[in-house]
């Protein structure tokens, strides 16, 4: 059993790396980097020709924190993170003026004026299976609480049974 433990842990590890290296734009470089959840369907709409296509709600979506002095060069088609009071929102840049950008969801039809001071960073990846994971994890987190503490409890009963039928079989 001990292989397969071993197996199933460096496994967990391979997915976790790939999906983040995925999200991060190709890159393992997470300095001013956030991963956020993205629960609204303002970005689910027809497929662009840009770096990040349009994704549905509960994906996990890679920000890149962009400094004061660079978010003037962002351009058309990038979607940046934006806080609209204390929300942050993720919209496709369909503007851009000396001040500020209009902005908008793939699945919107209002257009949005966001001020250079307001944007969080630009995405830079997205990852719509695990974000379904994780949206169902949060939605039914009791439920996957219980599961958990299920399957630990059968792992410490067999671990227990085992040790006690490998001592019966030594003596």
């Amino acid at each position: 059993m001990k292989p397969l433990l071993l197996i199933a842990i460096v496994a967990i590890i391979a997915v976790s790396l790939v999906v983040i290296y995925d999200l991060n734009g190709h890159s393992l470089d997470f300095k001013d980097r956030q991963v956020v959840l993205v629960v609204s369907d303002s970005m689910d709409g027809d497929e662009h020709d840009f770096a990040i296509g349009s994704f549905p709600a509960n994906t996990l979506v890679m920000i890149e924190h962009v400094p004061e002095n660079e978010i003037r060069f962002l351009r058309v088609g990038q979607v940046i993170s934006y806080y609209d009071d204390s929300i942050l929102v993720h919209h496709r840049i369909t503007q851009v003026n000396d001040d500020s950008f209009y902005v908008k969801g793939d699945n919107g039809h209002s257009v949005d004026k966001v001020m250079f001071g307001d944007v969080n960073g630009v995405v830079v990846g997205t990852n719509s299976w695990m974000g379904s994971i994780l949206g169902w994890l949060s939605s039914n987190f009791f439920l996957f609480l219980a599961i958990m503490f299920i399957l630990c409890c059968a792992i410490i009963l067999r671990c227990t049974l085992g040790s006690k039928s490998d001592k019966e079989a030594g003596s």
